[in-house]
C-alpha cells in the first residue's frame, strides 16, 4: 500500500513540476513584454502550485519512511524494497522528474537574467533623470557660510 502511495505522490510531483515549468516558460514571455499586471497574477498562481508541491512532497516522504524506515531515504534505497513492476515505474518517474527539474532550472535562470537586465535598465533611466551631484575638490569649514553665495540647483528638482 505504501509503495502505491509513493508512486502516486511521485506522479503528482511530476505533474505539478510540469505545470510549474509551463508557467515559467509563459513567465519568460511576460517578462519580455514587460507586462507587470500579468506577471503578478502568474506569481500568485505559482504560489498555489508550490503549495501543492510541498503537500505532495510530504506525502512522498511519509510513504518512503514507511517503505524503508529511514527518514531521508534515497530512491536507490526505496528501489531495493519494491517489486520489479513498481521499481520500473518509480525509476521512470525519477528520470522524468529529473528532466523536468533540469528544464525548470534553465528557464528560471533565463527569467532571472531578464529580471536583472530590466532592473539595470530601470536604474540607468533613474540615473539619467536624477544624476548625482559631484563633490567639490575641497570643502569649506562647517559653520561658516557666506549669505551672498548662490546655491546651485539643477533643472530637475528631485525633491519636489
Amino acid at each position: 500500500m505504501s509503495s502505491q502511495t509513493l508512486i502516486e505522490a511521485m506522479e503528482t510531483l511530476l505533474d505539478l513540476h510540469q505545470q510549474l515549468l509551463a508557467m515559467t516558460i509563459e513567465k519568460t514571455e511576460v517578462l519580455q513584454k514587460n507586462d507587470i499586471e500579468t506577471l503578478s497574477k502568474m506569481i500568485r498562481e505559482e504560489q498555489k502550485v508550490l503549495t501543492a508541491i510541498q503537500v505532495a512532497e510530504q506525502k512522498r516522504e511519509k510513504a518512503s519512511l514507511l517503505i524503508t524506515n529511514q527518514k531521508e531515504a534515497t530512491v536507490s534505497d526505496i528501489l531495493k524494497e519494491l517489486e520489479d513492476a513498481q521499481q520500473e515505474r518509480l525509476s521512470e518517474l525519477q528520470i522524468a522528474l529529473i528532466q523536468v527539474l533540469g528544464e525548470l532550472q534553465e528557464a528560471n535562470a533565463l527569467n532571472q537574467q531578464l529580471l536583472q537586465y530590466s532592473l539595470q535598465f530601470v536604474n540607468m533611466n533613474l540615473d539619467l533623470l536624477a544624476p548625482e551631484q559631484e563633490l567639490p575638490n575641497y570643502t569649506k569649514e562647517q559653520g561658516t557660510t557666506n549669505p551672498y553665495s548662490e546655491q546651485k540647483r539643477s533643472m530637475f528638482d528631485s525633491q519636489a
